[in-house]
């Protein structure tokens, strides 16, 4: 702890049924999804695909639960991320929608570190502060939860899945 990101895609993996659809922002964890995450049904995987749009895992996994209302929705996005477009997380309240945003949180744009730092460049203005995002999901009518241990993350997960309503979870990851 924390969370390393095989980790997360096999807890995700378990706890998703097979017609779940995970929504996935853009971040670093997008590659491991990408190569590690058993989709059983078609559009039960959705990314996108070298595009870079940070900010989408939240409205994609939105139009998910207004279309499949009867499925189990999953955003995964990373803290940056999930910040771009993190006020939709009212309209998901408010639109009365049953989906879960698992925030990947390493206080940093990851996959830019990871990027520059393969190519040599120093770690210039890549790290930033987050703000509480469980008092952040709260102040929305959302339900926040924080991950305290590795093994917690599962527990979490199947909580929020099987009951209504927007939840968050504030999930620390370690890229390293």
């Amino acid at each position: 702890f924390p969370v390393f990101p095989p980790n997360v895609v096999k807890q995700v993996r378990a706890v998703m049924p097979e017609d779940g659809i995970v929504c996935l922002d853009n971040g670093i964890y997008k590659i491991w999804f990408a190569r590690g995450y058993c989709a059983y049904r078609p559009n039960t995987l959705l990314l996108d695909n070298a595009l870079a749009t940070m900010g989408a895992g939240l409205p994609s996994a939105m139009a998910s639960a207004m279309v499949y209302p009867d499925r189990k929705v999953l955003a995964v996005c990373g803290d940056g991320g999930f910040m771009m477009n993190s006020q939709e997380l009212e309209t998901a309240v408010r639109l009365g929608l049953n989906l879960t945003v698992l925030i990947l949180n390493d206080n940093a744009y990851g996959m830019i570190r990871w990027k520059q730092g393969n190519m040599g460049f120093e770690d210039f203005g890549l790290t930033y502060g987050n703000p509480d995002f469980v008092r952040y999901a709260q102040s929305y009518g959302a339900t926040g939860h924080r991950v305290e241990s590795a093994a917690h993350l599962q527990e979490l997960l199947t909580q929020c899945l099987n009951a209504p309503g927007v939840h968050l979870i504030d999930c620390p990851v370690d890229y390293s």
